[in-house]
């Protein structure tokens, strides 16, 4: 039973998010404030880890985009922002600073359970023991399928879930040439007419964090 954490100050909304979570087999834990929030996941780090974090972008007490930097730095876990923004600015934002999906509200439940899903099965495929070679050498960069990280001179990356999974991803097909359509719609799982944008913010990340110059990669190719 995933263990995902909620953070909305809407109390209505909370609580219909619990009951939907909950009848989808989903242990729950519902706050409304940042604080609250990072103190919850500090409190369950080592006990009971939280598998996901729903965290609302209109907080009282903090943005809901600066919380989302401050998880990702400290904490490795699938986060999806909740919010009435609709813009692009919005959401290229908010995946910027480390979150792994974006739902607008109001939202369909079946939409956003089925990205929650998603989002858990990705992060639980990439955890399985089956594959017997835990690391990928790509040069410059190590891929640790363990760690779920990259190490480029010994020192780790950082990378966000949906980071991790987007290297994996090209690391396993290393020298081939894919399309973006494929590469969005595998790993987001929803159609790519509309992702590319997004796609391209993700590249533009994970380039940064393991090219030596992003500006002239050698690793991350785009072929036009």
């Amino acid at each position: 039973m995933p263990r995902t954490l909620i953070v909305d100050d809407d109390v209505y909304l909370l609580q219909a998010l619990q009951k939907l979570l909950g009848t989808n087999g989903h242990c729950c834990h519902a706050v409304t404030t940042a604080e609250q929030a990072r103190a919850a996941l500090e409190t369950s780090a080592d006990e009971a880890p939280f598998d996901l974090v729903v965290l609302d972008v209109g907080l009282p007490d903090l943005s809901g985009f600066v919380l989302c930097r401050q998880l990702r730095q400290r904490h490795h876990l699938p986060i999806l922002l909740l919010t009435a923004r609709s813009s692009s600015e919005d959401q290229v934002l908010g995946l910027e600073l480390g979150a792994d999906d974006y739902v607008t509200k109001p939202f369909d439940p079946r939409e956003l359970l089925a990205r929650i899903h998603a989002l858990l099965r990705r992060a639980s495929e990439y955890t399985l023991p089956a594959e017997r070679v835990r690391q990928i050498d790509l040069g410059e960069v190590v891929l640790d399928l363990d760690r779920r990280d990259a190490y480029r001179g010994g020192r780790p990356v950082h990378l966000t879930d949906r980071e991790f999974e987007l290297l994996c991803l090209l690391a396993r097909h290393r020298g081939q040439a894919l399309s973006s359509r494929w590469i969005f719609e595998v790993l987001w799982g929803t159609p790519a007419d509309l992702g590319f944008k997004t796609l391209t913010v993700h590249v533009q990340r994970l380039r940064r964090k393991i090219e030596a110059d992003p500006q002239h990669p050698r690793l991350l190719l785009t072929a036009r």
